[in-house]
């Protein structure tokens, strides 16, 4: 038996039918039936082995497209996970900005309150050397004062006698 494709067998068929003598008055020809025929019978001893070789194609084909679903899922999970990681990532960043600026913030707060306390403190040291100054300037003026006698004063006796 001829190995004709499937395809090839049909061609030939199809320019037997159509190298048929015509009939007058008619679409009708002429042909050789059992030319016809023995062609028919190629076509369907073929026809099986491609059936079966078309089943076989269509299971790969099957099996590639699951293969591809799978790799297709597979690619999707990995990219919505490393866009969760991302989005996590940037929820950390954003609070960390958030409580880096809240601390720098509490800080400049707590430096202008250790400003004003240190000039609370260095104002409150100049009022007791102020005072303590004012005590002393006193203490020598009434020392000094001590030191000149009065003229309208007598003499104590016990003055006189040196």
């Amino acid at each position: 038996m001829n190995l004709m494709t499937t395809d090839r067998l049909l061609e030939k068929l199809e320019e037997l039918l159509n190298s048929g003598k015509k009939q007058m008055f008619s679409n009708m020809r002429l042909v050789d039936a059992n030319s016809c025929l023995a062609i028919i019978q190629q076509i369907r001893s073929q026809l099986p082995g491609e059936l079966a070789e078309a089943v076989v194609v269509l299971r790969d084909c099957d099996k590639l497209k699951e293969e591809a679903m799978h790799d297709a899922d597979s690619i999707i999970a990995g990219a919505q996970e490393q866009a969760k990681r991302l989005v996590a990532e940037s929820e950390i960043l954003r609070e960390s900005e958030r409580q880096a600026s809240e601390l720098v913030k509490g800080a400049g707060v707590y430096a202008d309150s250790l400003v004003e306390q240190s000039y609370i403190q260095v104002n409150n040291l100049y009022i007791e050397v102020e005072n303590a100054m004012r005590e002393m300037l006193n203490a020598v003026s009434s020392s000094r004062e001590s030191l000149f006698v009065d003229e309208n004063r007598a003499p104590d006796e016990g003055e006189n006698q040196r």
